[in-house]
């Protein structure tokens, strides 16, 4: 099962063409994907919504963005051509470099603590599954090889474990947990998400995973304890919510929502609290509108 065939709303705003200026330390911002089918480009703004920039141009599907730890640079997902490989480039947009050279399709880049490596989704064969390795490219190596689908990586932020997503229990998308290495694997939910779009994000302190689940007919923005208990929803927003993101002090999680007409970023507190829209948006392309606060 491939959520490459679903299709779910992104990002879309009308804004500047111009590279984004360097970063100031510790200043506040997000990354998301706005754009058109097969010309979606990743952008940077503010937390109040203002001053958004245009990170990426060119042809293809820039998707899934992801800040590193120090906020130096990004990693991202590049679709074109019929192929998906991960890229990485500077913040400001520039620099960009190739880490994944095979004719596999790589999605969904996650750093690791230390910025040393990077986790990410691999096709290989008709199976999905998680592979790490150094944030140069090299290293590559596939860390979990079950006849399922296996995705969307994301680290503890210790490095020593990783959680992920996969079908291996036949009722849809669960958690699961294991060592970076790939060893002692864990079910961490109960209960299958056939939807998709699970994404897990683990908490600052390493206490908390958030993540999508399905409820009230659509899909909701949840956090559960890193050993699997005191699951919690924390949005009703009705349609689909994606993509959720921790800034860096585990004090607010932002997301993306989507309903099908309309698609916004938003962000709120860690218990669900104090939901406020940082940019909405109407248009509606293809997966990979990954929201990413910066560490």
């Amino acid at each position: 099962m491939s959520r490459l065939f679903f299709s779910i709303c992104a990002f879309f705003f009308p804004l500047s063409l111009l590279a984004a200026p360097a970063l100031k330390p510790n200043e506040d911002r997000l990354l998301y994907v706005s754009g058109d089918d097969n010309d979606q480009q990743i952008y940077v703004v503010k937390l109040d919504g203002k001053t958004p920039e245009k990170l990426t141009s060119g042809e293809g599907n820039h998707l899934f963005p992801a800040w590193s730890p120090d906020g130096k640079r990004i990693a991202y997902s590049l679709a074109k051509n019929g192929q998906q490989h991960i890229y990485v480039m500077d913040s400001d947009g520039k620099n960009p470099k190739l880490l994944t050279k095979d004719s596999l399709a790589n999605r969904g880049p996650a750093w690791s603590p230390d910025g040393k490596k990077i986790a990410y989704s691999g096709l290989s064969g008709s199976n999905w599954n998680v592979y790490v390795m150094d944030a140069d490219g090299s290293n590559n190596m596939n860390l979990v090889k079950a006849n399922a689908y296996d995705a969307d990586p994301t680290w503890s932020p210790d490095g020593k474990r990783i959680c992920f997503t996969s079908t291996r229990a036949n009722d849809g998308f669960r958690l699961y947990m294991m060592d970076s290495d790939g060893k002692n694997i864990q079910e961490l939910t109960k209960e299958g998400n056939p939807t998709g779009f699970v994404y897990p994000a683990w908490s600052p302190d390493g206490k908390k995973i958030a993540y999508a689940h399905p409820a009230g007919g659509g899909l909701e923005i949840f956090v559960v304890d890193a050993d699997g208990k005191n699951n919690k929803q924390l949005t009703n927003e009705g349609a689909s919510n994606s993509y959720a993101s921790w800034s860096k002090d585990g004090k607010r999680i932002a997301f993306g929502y989507f309903n099908g007409e309309k698609s916004a970023v938003k962000i709120m507190d860690a218990d669900g609290m104090n939901l406020k829209t940082v940019i909405e948006t109407p248009k509606t392309v293809a997966e990979g509108g990954r929201v990413s606060l910066r560490p």
